[in-house]
């Protein structure tokens, strides 16, 4: 494989993963017996941040994955004519199909674009919760790394 920011992209994914989830074990479980749990005061959004950490470096690691994975099943010039291409698409493309995955990856997409390209006064008539894009994009990037034997 080229040198590349992959790996690392991948670590600082990892290590944001990590921060959230142990943020999230401070919360403590509702006193009414009910499921869920009481939302630990987080006066810093740490969790936010961490959040927000994950769903950059998963961009950052999925195009940089794209890049080496089209040129290498396909050529330079299948990357070229693929490269504004959807997440959804290009993980077709390099021979991701689990339906479950590209879903997420048209939302996280979206989420993404919005998270980069932030346009403060349209109302896009949603609210998304920062931890839970974090997870989907953990799981888009765990199981493309996974179905790679963990290459990138």
């Amino acid at each position: 494989m080229p040198y590349s920011n992959v790996v690392s992209y991948k670590d600082i994914i990892d290590e944001a993963f990590s921060r959230i989830l142990t943020l999230e074990e401070n919360n403590v479980p509702k006193n009414d017996g009910s499921d869920g749990k009481i939302i630990k005061f987080d006066p810093n959004q740490q969790s936010l941040k961490q959040s927000m950490i994950v769903v950059v470096f998963a961009g950052m690691w999925l195009e940089a994955f794209f890049h080496q994975e089209i040129i290498k099943q396909k050529s330079k010039n299948q990357y070229s004519e693929n490269s504004n291409k959807s997440y959804k698409e290009k993980l077709e493309l390099i021979g991701i199909s689990a339906p479950s995955i590209l879903e997420k990856a048209v939302g996280f997409q979206k989420t993404r674009n919005d998270l980069i390209h932030e346009k403060v006064y349209f109302d896009r008539g949603e609210i998304k919760i920062a931890q839970t894009e974090a997870k989907h994009a953990y799981e888009i990037i765990e199981h493309v790394s996974g179905a790679f034997n963990n290459e990138g």
